[in-house]
């Protein structure tokens, strides 16, 4: 017993925090199980022995005697009572270590982010504000305060994702400060203790290092799929190669990827099947369906079980116009109510269903389920362009003054919120628009000049869309 690991970590416990343990032992939170008493009576004991721990009093025959009722021994029934008075003892170090004083700001930072992910969003954006405030009257620099400033900017990024708008930056330019700041403090350091190393012993050049290092990044996963989906998103146009090489990548790799990396690298390649919509792949809303299907059962897009509102709508979307109707009508209907942050005024299923009525070629009926547009641009442009349909498919009167409005809603105040991309494609939407309004009907060469022009944007919304009215005309 006295050369066991049990009794080493024992031992090096201070008089004081073994007390502590006895406490923590007699907390039926932390020591529940069915062996519960044993391993308090055994770790009693162990604690009556101290601080010498002498093989006398510690011999396994007198300690099974004790600390069970029967006299003769079971093999292994005292090391499986050992190998759980560990497991505790490690928790309870590590639970102290976590809470102290010291790690004060690590606390914050972990509480807002539980407050965050609970959906406390307000009372989360609270505490970091906190933070930052004391965080901006220290005048001592260290690596810890770096790394504690990256931490918070991280923290912040995540509560701007989880109500992404498409507008502002997410605080990504500040992460990516704080990181750069970090990475670059910490690695001086580090190349600083190696160079100091090498005045004593015989050790490679910096540079070798270097190379090592680039060699080991070359054939990483991880790093490989990173670079792919950076270069795909720094294209205007990715080209069919780029995307297939990021579908094989990932999937060839899926083994060796976590549950939470596949997740986000599924969001690029998610994305990556927008951008080649958007340039005029529009055979890729059936791949991208594909893959949102596949990523919904295997629970990629959850959240202690909801569903951000941008996905919500974006699944719909994608499967209204890969022609799955039935698909979109009941995911629609069955993940209403685990909606990120809820759906009080029902604005997202509204919106779903009136894009499901739509697509089936429910007009009128689409039309009654159009929601109020709220004051987020994205949602706005959303409904919008979907009114704009609507009134064109239904003929009304209102189509042009609807246009109109919106063209000055963009040109007038997006500019000041919203990507330039993201502008041009519905202002090209809606000059599109336009022109099939004062198209003559059964007019062959008409239709096939809008064809021809709509293929020729890069940037355009609702592209398939306008292509099928295009040549309704002819």
């Amino acid at each position: 017993m006295t050369n066991t690991y049990l009794l080493e970590v024992i031992k090096a416990l201070q008089p004081a925090e073994r007390q502590e343990m006895a406490l923590f032992l007699a907390s039926s939170y932390f020591n529940r199980g069915g062996n519960a008493k044993e391993l308090t009576h055994l770790y009693q004991i162990i604690l009556d022995a101290a601080p010498e721990f002498s093989d006398v009093l510690l011999r396994k025959e007198q300690i099974y005697s004790q600390v069970f009722s029967d006299q003769n021994m079971v093999q292994g029934k005292l090391e499986k009572l050992m190998a759980d008075l560990n497991k505790l003892l490690r928790a309870f170090a590590l639970t102290q270590r976590y809470h102290l004083d010291d790690n004060d700001e690590q606390h914050q930072i972990d509480w807002a982010a539980w407050l965050r992910e609970r959906g406390l969003s307000e009372r989360s954006r609270q505490v970091l504000t906190k933070l930052k405030s004391q965080k901006a009257h220290e005048k001592i620099e260290s690596l810890q305060q770096d790394r504690t400033s990256l931490l918070i900017a991280e923290e912040d990024h995540e509560m701007e994702s989880m109500h992404n708008q498409a507008k502002g930056d997410l605080n990504i330019p500040r992460v990516i400060y704080h990181l750069d700041l970090f990475f670059h403090t910490y690695r001086t350091e580090l190349l600083n203790r190696y160079l100091l190393q090498q005045k004593a012993a015989q050790l490679p050049a910096v540079e070798t290092i270097e190379t090592e290092s680039s060699l080991l990044q070359a054939n990483n996963a991880l790093l490989k799929i990173t670079k792919c989906i950076h270069e795909i998103l720094r294209s205007e146009s990715p080209s069919m190669d780029e995307f297939d090489d990021l579908m094989q990548l990932l999937q060839s790799n899926e083994l060796h990827l976590s549950f939470s990396t596949l997740a986000q690298f599924y969001a690029y390649l998610r994305n990556a099947c927008q951008l080649m919509i958007n340039v005029g792949h529009l055979e890729f809303y059936s791949i991208l369906h594909e893959i949102y299907k596949d990523n919904l059962e295997r629970a990629y897009f959850f959240v202690n079980g909801e569903i951000s509102p941008h996905l919500y709508l974006s699944l719909v979307q994608t499967a209204t116009r890969a022609q799955d109707h039935i698909w979109a009508v009941e995911f629609t209907k069955n993940y209403r109510s685990k909606i990120i942050g809820g759906d009080e005024d029902h604005f997202f299923y509204r919106l779903n269903m009136a894009q499901c009525l739509f697509a089936e070629g429910k007009f009128d009926e689409a039309s009654q389920y159009i929601p109020d547009a709220p004051s987020g641009i994205h949602y706005h442009r959303m409904v919008r362009r979907l009114e704009l349909k609507i009134y064109y498919e239904i003929r009304s009167d209102l189509l042009l003054f609807k246009l109109d409005a919106f063209r000055k809603f963009i040109e007038r105040t997006a500019p000041k919120t919203i990507a330039a991309n993201l502008r041009e494609m519905d202002l090209n939407f809606l000059n599109i628009l336009l022109q099939l309004t004062q198209s003559p009907p059964k007019d062959k060469a008409r239709s096939a000049r809008l064809v021809k022009r709509i293929e020729e944007k890069k940037l355009l919304a609702d592209r398939a869309w306008l292509l099928e009215k295009a040549r309704a005309l002819g």
